[in-house]
């Protein structure tokens, strides 16, 4: 993955979100979580597609992953960046 933009993680400042071009298709954008390994370096898990992140949220909603606080927390900042 090519990083264009980061984000520490809520509530764990050493981990990251990162997004960029992904490894497969520099076309595409991907995202990723990562965090320091045991040596202070980057770890980074898998790649996920941009595209495939409101499924994945959504899966994670329904079958009871996320909580209701969790889900009305997505909600409120979705309808910020809108009426951005």
């Amino acid at each position: 993955m090519k990083v264009e933009r980061q984000e520490d993680v809520e509530n764990v400042p050493a981990d990251e979100l990162l997004l960029g071009a992904s490894t497969w298709n520099p076309k595409e954008s991907s995202l990723k979580y990562a965090w320091p390994d045991k040596n202070g370096k980057r770890a980074r898990g898998g790649e996920v597609p941009i595209t495939a992140v409101p499924q994945a949220v959504l899966f994670a909603g329904r079958e009871g992953y996320l909580t209701r606080e969790a889900m009305a927390r997505i909600i409120k900042g979705l309808t910020d960046v809108l009426a951005g």
